[in-house]
């Protein structure tokens, strides 16, 4: 668990860091032993390593802050993010968006390459913007190697639908850093998260003891802890995936998403398919309804997935399963894949952990949960969900997502 003086509402990000800084200094002292992996506070050299985590996510929420500025103002004259005449023709309204998201791609890498430079806590970075890993000079090197992805979401025209994602992995190798220190799984990660652009920016954030949300209070320039201890809904309604793809998947995913929109959720509601088409806000919605977000193998250009490992699907993986949900390729997890390089893409299924089940079943040569006859939990589980829906009950008497417990039990809340 996170210490509980951490995780209180209303901390800022910078408090919460110190707070947890000073918990796991306090432990050291009173030689306390903790019974959950030591995931955020490496030794280093003898010496706790936590106050060098800190400074290294203290550039990272300035990196954050920076581009999330960058975007809302992009375009606009003077915003250091526009699109000069000479390069676009006059009146092509597509390439002068075009060169727009390139300019943006460019400056939001920038910013992240130069803020986890400075921070001098970083030996490697890798970008997804960069073909190849970024080694720091050794008089600016720290002990943590970076994998981010400085703006996804990024379309033509750009929409406020962006975010970025990002990992910190512990150097692996005692001496030269090098591309082996990011080559982990993401089990190994020290600490992960994701921020959300829009009307407002949303840092979701997981250091190894749960999921903690955030968001920018423009007055204060600092991000507040708005939702501590994030959890995933068990089971939701809302599935995710790009359905303009559907001729090209392969047959079981094309049966599973059969079974999907013919499947009602556990609270009897109907399926209803939700796609932005940005990562970031995908999932993001999926954290707060439940359900699942889906990018599988198609023959349209990406046989093996689209999503990269490293710095997207691993990340990604990280935080929902600290949020009590699931992520798989549909036949592994995707938190103990070894990435083969650093731009291995994988099949993505995360989410509530019973669609996540279920969508998965289909791969991995077994009856999905809860639709074989042969399964002893399909009437608990599936027919008291179908026939609510039937009945339509009264709002007050139907059941909720939030009803659903671990067991698979619906409890009912009569009012």
């Amino acid at each position: 668990m996170e210490p509980q003086e951490a995780a209180v509402e209303g901390t800022t990000l910078s408090q919460y860091l110190l707070n947890v800084a000073r918990e796991r200094v306090n432990s050291l002292e009173g030689e306390v032993r903790h019974s959950v992996p030591d995931t955020l506070f490496a030794k280093r050299g003898g010496q706790d390593g936590v106050l060098d985590l800190v400074t290294l996510l203290q550039s990272i929420k300035l990196a954050i802050k920076s581009v999330g500025s960058l975007v809302r103002s992009a375009g606009i004259p003077g915003s250091g993010v526009t699109v000069p005449q000479e390069r676009g023709k006059e009146g092509d309204i597509a390439n002068g968006s075009r060169l727009l998201c390139q300019e943006l791609n460019a400056h939001a890498n920038q910013i992240w390459i130069n803020a986890l430079l400075y921070s001098q806590r970083s030996c490697v970075l890798v970008s997804e913007e960069l073909p190849d890993p970024v080694i720091v000079q050794e008089d600016m090197q720290g002990k943590y190697a970076v994998v981010f992805d400085p703006l996804t979401g990024l379309s033509d025209p750009p929409a406020q639908n962006m975010g970025a994602i990002f990992g910190i992995f512990r150097q692996l190798s005692g001496g030269n850093p090098g591309i082996v220190d990011v080559m982990q799984p993401a089990r190994n990660l020290v600490a992960a998260g994701y921020a959300l652009y829009g009307a407002c920016t949303v840092l979701m954030f997981s250091a190894g003891y749960g999921a903690q949300q955030f968001v920018l209070d423009t007055s204060l320039n600092e991000f507040i802890l708005t939702e501590p201890n994030v959890t995933l809904p068990y089971s939701g309604a809302i599935y995710s995936i790009n359905e303009g793809y559907a001729a090209e998947y392969d047959s079981e995913t094309q049966e599973m998403l059969k079974c999907l929109k013919a499947e009602p959720a556990m609270d009897g509601r109907s399926r209803t398919c939700r796609y932005i088409g940005s990562m970031v806000a995908d999932i993001h919605r999926t954290f707060k309804k439940g359900g699942i977000f889906m990018y599988p193998p198609h023959q349209r250009g990406f046989p093996n997935g689209r999503l990269k490992l490293l710095y997207e699907a691993g990340p990604m993986a990280y935080l929902v399963s600290q949020a009590g949900g699931q992520a798989s390729t549909g036949t592994e997890h995707i938190i103990d894949i070894v990435p083969d390089s650093i731009h291995t893409r994988v099949p993505v299924f995360l989410g509530s952990e019973d669609d996540v089940n279920f969508a998965t079943g289909f791969y991995n040569k077994k009856a999905p949960w809860g639709r074989s006859d042969q399964d002893p939990m399909f009437m608990l589980r599936r027919t008291l969900s179908r026939e609510e829906k039937k009945r339509e009950l009264p709002k007050s008497n139907t059941p909720r997502a939030s009803d659903v417990v671990d067991d698979g039990i619906i409890a009912f809340h009569i009012g």
